[in-house]
């Protein structure tokens, strides 16, 4: 079985999929069927939490490469 990872280590992989397929993160927003004005407020304020921090991390690899984008530590 498959070990399972963290939430972290799951957007991680999602923002090197997005990277990978050059997708972008608001075309992600609108494919989910999210209309912002029909949403529950604190629901989007933290899907809008996760989406900016994949777009951040998407960002980043496109920047440094998939190896070389995490902040030291």
């Amino acid at each position: 079985m498959a070990e399972m990872k963290n939430a972290a280590r799951v957007r991680i992989a999602v923002a090197r999929l997005l990277y990978g397929e050059e997708i972008d993160v608001g075309d992600l927003y609108r494919a989910l069927g999210i209309d912002p004005a029909e949403a529950d407020s604190e629901a989007l304020a933290h899907l809008a939490g996760v989406l900016d921090g994949m777009e951040a991390a998407s960002t980043a690899i496109r920047d440094k490469g998939l190896d070389g984008w995490p902040k030291p530590r």
